[in-house]
């Protein structure tokens, strides 16, 4: 009976261990429904991002960063917040750049990537290998750009939703949240939304995130151990 009883006690510390140390972050593709997203940042960091970051701390939310080289190297206490409250940094190239980019040698989007990755990595012992495309891989990464990026080991994600607050974002910052309730409409998950560290993205974001918890969606952020693919090309090499 005393042998039952321990086992019982030991059974229910245990428990109730798991439960203090875990952790409120959720990661990418950890589960199967249709209501999971991913709110994703492009450009920054800037002097925006801590505005967002503040955010997404207070709302236990978060996010994945897709950072410009030269921004990382500007803003290094920022890069470091930012994974330090676990939101996870990616890359965003280094010209953001049609002409620099997508036109001359098959290896410039790779080459770009690389040079982003080790700033990273310079700045803060993370070493990142998703990338995003400047204005999205379509039409852009053609077959031989991402062949040469897949040979680096890279992964490239897209979007679903195109918030174009770059766009809104001072003229009429409400039309941010109206493009993400409008574009989920007849999606199903995971769903990827695309932002930019912004003024007006930063004024909104505490009303897009309410939305979608009322509208009983997950927040997540990327995990490179359970990587999904996202891209418009639909490439499994990513």
């Amino acid at each position: 009976m005393l042998k039952k009883t321990t086992t019982v006690i030991f059974a229910m510390l245990l428990l109730l261990s798991t439960c203090f140390f875990s952790t409120n972050k959720t990661y990418a593709s950890e589960k199967t429904a249709s209501k999971v997203v991913y709110l994703t940042f492009d450009d920054g960091p800037n002097q925006y991002t801590p505005k967002i970051l503040d955010i997404l701390k207070k709302k236990q939310a978060h996010a994945t960063f897709f950072m410009i080289e030269g921004n990382i190297k500007r803003n290094p206490k920022t890069v470091k917040r930012m994974i330090k409250e676990g939101n996870y940094p990616a890359l965003h190239s280094v010209s953001h750049s049609v002409k620099k980019l997508y036109r001359g040698s098959s290896k410039n989007v790779a080459v770009e990537m690389e040079k982003t990755r080790q700033t990273l990595l310079r700045v803060s012992k993370f070493n990142s290998m998703l990338t995003r495309a400047p204005y999205g891989s379509k039409p852009y990464m053609k077959k031989p750009l991402r062949d040469a990026l897949a040979r680096k080991g890279f992964k490239m994600w897209d979007w679903d939703i195109d918030t174009l607050d770059w766009k809104y974002n001072r003229t009429n910052p409400k039309t941010i949240t109206s493009r993400v309730k409008s574009g989920l409409k007849g999606k199903k998950g995971p769903i990827v939304i695309l932002f930019h560290d912004s003024k007006g993205t930063a004024q909104q974001l505490p009303i897009i995130i309410d939305y979608l918890r009322k509208k009983g969606y997950t927040l997540e952020v990327y995990n490179p151990q359970k990587h999904i693919v996202k891209n418009f090309w639909n490439d499994k090499r990513f």
